[in-house]
């Protein structure tokens, strides 16, 4: 009996190290684990080891020694974990109409038109931070009904280029980077009443930016934290959650992601640490059936979408709030907080999917 193949889909930095062994913050491993327990074997390629003209792919599978080079018929399922530019993904396109599951076909999302679909939501209306296009106008309007900002690109990702601008008496704080990891070179600078920072004409000018309410996050140990919610298509084909970690900044910074210095904690701990006062049980069950009905409008909009990395906000009085969706979930957070299993979770749920996929032969109805 011929094996099952399912592809993954990588990005070309990861795909080169496979025969090193030194993968990065993805886990093959967990993949060749997951595949097993469906009946699956792993394929791993780029977009550049697909032939349109042969209908096959050249990529490596896994070995008992370590992992061989195979050039075999394109799956019929490909787990999308990389992001590409439009001329690619016109082939992405091309294998979704022949009939291919590429699940996470898109998974860079502008967070303008996000923003957008959930507001339509009546049930997420007032779980959205006030948020318009920026433009020195819309800044100066936003910053003196709020006094205290967001500014972020529509289409960039683990915080880069983002910057902060807070109001005092006479005086605008903006807090910013020009250097990448964004960690190491924070600074903020003094505005005088009414000013903006060169700065933020020349990046609203480069590209388009949000102008977003900050939303006065819950904190522990004196930092703000948002929490991360995966949510993942599994073997029903419905959305459920693979796990959520919480998500502190870093001293002197406003940016909760790891990948610029942040740090991941169990939210168990963090909730009964900040938030005595609130039934923990019930809090988890709140951000969870949040996070699912977010899941569910975005797949409404968003086809064969099966991976959300939310970014749910929480205030000291216990508001849900949205604050971001990514679309190539960093699952290694999980690792940060000590949480094995839910990031074991997050290769297994969409293994499982694909072989929903194969066995229903067709995306689910839902």
């Amino acid at each position: 009996m011929h094996p099952e193949f399912v592809g993954i889909l990588l990005n070309n930095n990861t795909y080169r190290r496979i025969s090193s062994g030194r993968i990065g913050t993805e886990s093959l491993a967990n993949y060749e684990e997951a595949a097993a327990m469906y009946g699956l074997v792993p394929c791993f390629f780029t977009i550049h080891h697909i032939s349109r003209d042969t209908g096959k792919v050249t990529g490596y599978i896994p070995i008992s020694s370590g992992y061989t080079k195979v050039h075999i018929p394109i799956p019929r399922a490909i787990h999308m974990r990389a992001i590409y530019n439009r001329r690619e993904l016109k082939l992405i396109d091309h294998l979704i109409q022949q009939g291919i599951y590429v699940f996470n076909g898109r998974t860079r999302y502008g967070k303008d038109k996000i923003h957008h679909v959930l507001e339509q939501d009546p049930e997420l209306a007032h779980a959205l931070p006030h948020t318009v296009k920026a433009t020195p106008l819309s800044i100066r309007s936003m910053l003196s009904q709020h006094g205290d900002l967001v500014l972020k690109p529509c289409s960039g990702s683990v915080g880069v280029g983002i910057m902060r601008l807070k109001r005092s008496p006479g005086r605008t704080h903006l807090t910013y980077s020009r250097s990448l990891p964004s960690a190491r070179g924070w600074r903020t600078v003094a505005l005088a009443e009414g000013r903006l920072h060169p700065l933020i004409y020349q990046r609203i000018r480069r590209a388009p930016f949000l102008a977003q309410q900050r939303i006065p996050l819950a904190e522990y140990r004196g930092r703000p934290f948002d929490i991360r919610v995966t949510v993942q298509r599994g073997g029903s084909g419905g959305w459920e959650i693979a796990g959520m970690f919480a998500k502190t900044s870093p001293p002197q910074t406003f940016v909760s992601n790891i990948a610029q210095g942040g740090s991941a904690y169990q939210v168990p701990d963090i909730l009964t640490r900040c938030m005595p006062h609130a039934p923990v049980g019930a809090t988890l069950e709140r951000i969870s059936e949040f996070s699912l009905h977010i899941a569910r409008i975005l797949s409404l909009f968003i086809p064969y979408a099966a991976d959300f990395g939310l970014d749910i906000g929480i205030t000291e009085d216990e508001r849900l709030y949205f604050i971001e969706c990514n679309g190539c979930d960093q699952r290694y957070g999980f690792l940060e907080a000590g949480m094995g299993e839910a990031w074991k979770n997050s290769y297994r749920n969409p293994m499982a999917f694909v072989r929903y996929l194969y066995d229903n032969a067709g995306w689910p109805p839902y």
